[in-house]
């Protein structure tokens, strides 16, 4: 398990500190869609207005993720299985 290390983020108007075991090319790429979300909102949005917007926004869109890999799962298992042509009579 990677060693914990503290690191300080911001967020909104707000600067956070927080451990994270997270490397930094992997904690730069989410706090940019934390970024991102944030943006789309509005700079005249409350702090924590804010967060709790951006958290609906990043569930939601963790939730249209979930359905579309579901949903291409089972079109995935529906198909013949992959035989090189090799293989192949």
């Amino acid at each position: 398990m990677a060693k914990l290390r503290e690191v300080r983020i911001l967020i909104g108007k707000r600067s956070y500190r927080m451990q994270t075991a997270l490397d930094e090319p992997t904690l730069a790429r989410v706090i940019s869609i934390v970024d991102e979300v944030g943006q789309a909102i509005g700079d005249g949005t409350d702090q924590d207005h804010l967060l709790m917007l951006t958290c609906l926004q990043l569930a939601y869109s963790l939730e249209t993720i979930s359905k579309n890999l579901e949903s291409l799962e089972e079109r995935l298992e529906s198909l013949d299985p992959w035989i090189p042509s090799s293989e192949r009579d």
